[in-house]
């Protein structure tokens, strides 16, 4: 189901943008869609390719009721067209592939999208092959460019494509997709919005249940053993750690929010300020075996090393000594 531009949780700026340029015409050929997993990049896309393919797009936005329009709601315009990674990276064949298509009329739409996940993932040559295109831009074709590591573009791409910067949804926000979404009740909704980092995504990976959510799991059964682990343990959780690159920042930002939670709870004993409230009993066990400058050093560790992976950075390095670092200040080895 692809919603309207109007439906879209939160990025309100950002959702007038493109309603602007609909409405003035003033659409550019190629969008970067940019910012952390799981905050509504690809289902704002999405709303907006709904619009540029819209027979009779109302004050910007798509009329949901035109042919077109039907497709879009079951996948199956012609003039839409995706690219993901195949493996690890989008090779050259497949922007080739997507060059060949260029060349062609739409089909049915006054213009063709192409529409492309995880943008950074293409390799040397398919990026010099693709910026080709947005140098020579045809009128009749808009790409949307999707990454969360944009950085990893070549700086030509980033300068030929008009630039939206997602951020977090605030909690509220989260909450009131989470009802929307997932029909939760507002007070089940606010209890699980901190939890999700800003990601209407993970929120609703959180509510469906915790094994929908790999990461959390991970990192829960992390935080579990960390009490335990002497020096070789914690190098080998830093190897198991790294050996995703892709999901490192996020097991980051869980593992930033637990001992976040552990500093609060140290400092006030109040639960109910607690993020992750539904594990509470195993976060407080954990608390007496940490001081409070200990905790503000672990911290400060991981947001370091979460720096220094989405810097792209020796990611193995960079949790090894954020492990190392943790051991050295708690569990039962260490418990001061």
């Amino acid at each position: 189901m692809v919603l309207k531009l109007k439906d879209v949780i939160g990025h309100r700026e950002i959702v007038q943008i493109l309603k602007n340029a609909v409405q003035r015409d003033r659409v550019a050929h190629a969008y970067l869609f940019l910012g952390p997993q799981g905050v509504g990049k690809q289902t704002v896309a999405r709303a907006f390719a709904r619009v540029l393919l819209c027979d009779r797009p109302i004050d910007g936005d798509a009329c949901g009721r035109c042919r077109s329009c039907q497709q879009m709601a079951h996948d199956n315009h012609p003039d839409l067209h995706f690219m993901e990674p195949a493996g690890a990276s989008i090779k050259i064949e497949q922007i080739r592939e997507l060059l060949r298509k260029v060349q062609f009329k739409p089909y049915q739409a006054e213009r063709q999208v192409f529409m492309l996940e995880m943008a950074e993932a293409m390799t040397t040559e398919a990026a010099n092959c693709f910026l080709k295109t947005l140098e020579e831009p045809g009128s009749q074709s808009v790409f949307l460019l999707i990454s969360h590591r944009p950085y990893a573009l070549l700086p030509t791409i980033l300068s030929r494509c008009q630039q939206l910067q997602f951020r977090p949804l605030s909690n509220g926000e989260v909450a009131a997709g989470l009802m929307h979404v997932c029909g939760l009740e507002p007070e089940k909704a606010r209890q699980l919005a901190p939890m999700a980092g800003g990601s209407l995504g993970r929120a609703v990976q959180l509510a469906q249940g915790s094994d929908q959510w790999p990461a959390r799991t991970k990192i829960l059964d992390l935080v579990g053993r960390i009490p335990e682990m002497d020096k070789v343990q914690a190098l080998g959780t830093a190897e198991e750690l790294s050996a995703d690159r892709a999901a490192a920042g996020e097991y980051l930002d869980l593992l930033l929010l637990w001992f976040r939670d552990m500093l609060v709870y140290k400092y006030t004993s109040d639960q109910s300020m607690l993020i992750n409230q539904d594990v509470v009993d195993k976060l407080v066990q954990q608390v007496e075996l940490y001081t409070p400058d200990g905790l503000v050093a672990i911290i400060e560790e991981i947001k370091q090393a979460r720096d220094r992976v989405l810097a792209n950075a020796n990611t193995r390095l960079a949790l090894e000594a954020m492990m190392l670092k943790i051991y050295s200040y708690g569990g039962l080895y260490n418990a001061s």
